[in-house]
């Protein structure tokens, strides 16, 4: 199974000592901003987002069951050590209400649906299904 990552979301950019740019952002901030946003646009712009952890079987167990589904879901693969400031990025989708706990993370219809546990007890309940036709999938 081939998984692509979209766009990495390792810190990366300047150092903290870098200048000020005439936004008044460092240009590291400045990158984290520009990060965010391809998140948040990710979600609001695709009817299936996965999140998920490179090489985790409970997210491969969310991928292959989605596409076996017939659902071709946008995949953002991070790396184990990038989980937690992705985490970070994802509570911060919705206004900071609230986000992921865990990683795979599945957003349907631009809205959090939960974990692994989320996603099969929707599956079983024959709940997930209807909510992929109403997110357009």
């Amino acid at each position: 199974m081939s998984h692509r990552n979209f766009f990495s979301t390792s810190s990366g950019g300047f150092s903290a000592a870098a200048t000020s740019g005439s936004n008044g952002f460092t240009s590291n901030q400045s990158t984290r901003k520009v990060r965010k946003t391809r998140i948040a646009k990710m979600v609001a712009d695709n009817a299936v987002v996965i999140v998920a952890v490179h090489g985790c079987f409970m997210c491969v167990t969310v991928i292959s069951l989605v596409q076996r589904l017939g659902v071709n879901s946008k995949m953002i693969e991070v790396e184990e050590e990038e989980k937690t400031a992705t985490l970070v990025k994802l509570s911060k989708i919705d206004d900071g209400i609230g986000g992921p706990w865990e990683l795979p993370a599945v957003y349907v219809g631009g809205k959090l649906l939960g974990g692994v546990d989320k996603v099969i007890e929707a599956h079983l309940k024959g709940e997930l299904v209807p909510m992929l036709r109403a997110a357009g999938v």
